[in-house]
């Protein structure tokens, strides 16, 4: 048998691989990004709020063929396995036993390679990439640069990280740009992307306002920057990621694949550093650098036979971890409940079903938490709604068309127990982990409107002065003229990291509204204490004091 095994390592290698994260795939429940990645799905289109369409291409094809946790992710482990097998290809020492070690070395690559998220299309596809480049290098030709076009369009519509790959492999060599093949390739890609593009512009470009500003914190705090560097050290590899970090900054590039490779690793580990200094920076954003890390790295260690034993006798160890991790997230182990990220893959069917069997029939929606709308949505089958307030984010919740079937309908809306004020919410449930209901008899909500500013808004001597343009789905106009549900009116509030906020109404309901675009000149009291603000406008609901989020935030001074 071990004769076989080394005879025919590679096959087993990557059949174990495959074939563990398979059986992880159908027996642990999905993450909560899982489970709004799994409504994109429903909703088909060239983009979505937070990310390109990729990953709901994926998880859409899987779950076609597996209705299951199994078909959620079934393209996601087969992206991982290929994501693999093709940084495997870049290297040009073959040392298959140095790449295994390295392989099992990066945990996120073992335990993520089941997650389906726009990160699993976004590695693969930078692994494409930097093989598709390789070619393109050796021999300029007509189909390597429309094949290298279809490579950065495939990393743009899997995540938009995929940007700054194409961007330090430029800036790695200048005599790309003298190279009319490298500009046919940027416009297939330009032509391939542009539906996309499209998408954003005909919803006013919200990715860019939500991942550029709307992400950015109030104050940089140091714990920023050291979680940033703590992070991406443990995500490497919780043993010996930094051996691999550091060999991989050691190599000296010569051929331009090596100097694509080692500038990308440089440049996205320096610019998500940067971004630490303008709000909390997730460890997963680096991913795409996981590629260089590899190759690089092991360019390096293969001439280093003292590193290697290191390595190598790690191994053992950090399998036994994985294999840890991976008993402990299939879906037969109990959550441990103190709140860490892996309990999102614990308990969800139960909290589910108990919400279900309190709703009897009713719809449900829930207040500022689109993970449990989600997971919601996935495990009872049911339709549900994400309703977003002033004190959460915009999401794609703000675009499918739930809320619209659910206005003038009897709904139970779900909240935290933290959110029960006033006695609004005074029903709590069990098995939910602190989940708390109320009964609106006749539910409306418009969070579909956006409320738009000229970036003119100011407080002086005690008013408030805006100009604004108010769009509406065509299909919501109808609902202005019933008179319960025109009375919603517009408000906007301030807030500051020193006070709670403060919902100022404004003279303005919807029955006022008789098109699409409505222009609106705000113009209102305020008495606020000196100092900076966010601003938001929303629109009153059919909970008490609830105002749904219909703008992007923006800054106000009171002198």
């Amino acid at each position: 048998m071990l004769a076989t095994i080394r005879k025919h390592h590679l096959a087993f290698f990557y059949g174990a691989w495959i074939i563990l994260n398979f059986i992880q795939a159908g027996f642990t429940e999905l993450i909560d990004d899982e489970a709004y990645y799994w409504v994109y799905a429903r909703f088909p289109a060239w983009g979505y709020f937070d990310h390109p369409p990729m990953i709901a291409l994926l998880i859409k094809a899987g779950y076609a063929i597996f209705p299951h946790e199994f078909g959620v992710r079934f393209f996601t482990v087969i992206l991982n396995t290929a994501t693999i097998f093709l940084t495997r290809k870049l290297i040009p020492q073959k040392n298959d036993y140095l790449f295994y070690g390295i392989a099992f070395t990066m945990v996120a690559a073992q335990i993520g390679g089941i997650i389906a998220v726009p990160d699993a299309p976004l590695i693969f596809s930078v692994a494409l990439f930097f093989w598709l480049y390789k070619r393109f290098s050796a021999d300029a030709s007509l189909k390597n640069a429309l094949l290298l076009g279809f490579g950065m369009a495939l990393m743009l519509y899997s995540k938009y990280h995929g940007v700054l790959i194409i961007f330090f492999t430029l800036l790695s060599d200048f005599s790309l740009f003298k190279k009319y093949q490298t500009w046919i390739a940027g416009l297939f890609t330009a032509v391939l992307f542009a539906p996309h593009l499209y998408w954003q512009y005909q919803h006013g470009f919200p990715s860019v306002q939500f991942h550029l500003f709307e992400r950015s914190a109030d104050v940089y705090k140091p714990s920023y920057t050291i979680e940033y560097l703590l992070g991406q050290i443990a995500l490497t590899g919780p043993l010996m990621g930094w051996l691999l970090l550091w060999a991989a900054f050691q190599f000296k590039p010569k051929a331009p694949l090596e100097r694509a490779l080692k500038f990308s690793l440089i440049g996205i580990y320096a610019f998500f550093l940067l971004m630490t200094f303008k709000g909390r920076v997730e460890a997963n954003w680096t991913l795409p650098a996981f590629i260089p890390l590899m190759i690089l790295s092991y360019q390096v260690l293969i001439n280093d036979a003292g590193r290697q034993q290191w390595l190598m006798k790690s191994v053992p160890i950090t399998l036994v971890l994985v294999l840890l991790t991976r008993i402990y997230l299939s879906s037969f182990f109990p959550s441990t409940g103190l709140g860490i990220k892996s309990d999102e893959v614990h308990g969800n069917k139960t909290w589910v079903n108990a919400v279900h069997r309190h709703a009897a029939g009713l719809p449900v929606v829930f207040t500022d938490s689109y993970q449990r709308a989600s997971k919601y949505w996935f495990y009872s089958g049911q339709p549900t709604m994400s309703l977003n307030s002033i004190y959460y984010r915009r999401n794609n919740y703000n675009f499918w068309p739930v809320e619209d079937s659910m206005i003038g309908k009897k709904v139970m809306v779900i909240t935290k127990a933290h959110g029960g004020k006033n006695g609004l919410y005074s029903d709590a449930l069990p098995q939910t982990d602190s989940l708390t209901t109320y009964t609106a008899d006749r539910y409306y909500a418009f969070s579909k409107v956006m409320v738009k500013t000229n970036h003119s808004a100011t407080i002086n001597k005690g008013v408030f002065s805006a100009d604004c343009n108010i769009v509406s789905p065509r299909n919501y106009l109808r609902f202005y003229q019933q008179p319960d549900l025109g009375d919603a009116f517009l408000a906007v509030s301030f807030y500051s990291s020193k006070q709670d906020a403060v919902h100022v109404p404004l003279h303005c309901t919807l029955k006022e509204i008789r098109d699409t675009s409505f222009n609106y000149q705000v113009k209102i009291p305020v008495s606020l204490p000196p100092g900076d603000y966010t601003a938001k406008f929303g629109i009153s609901t059919c909970i008490p004091g609830f105002y749904t989020l219909n703008s992007t935030s923006f800054d106000i001074e009171v002198k």
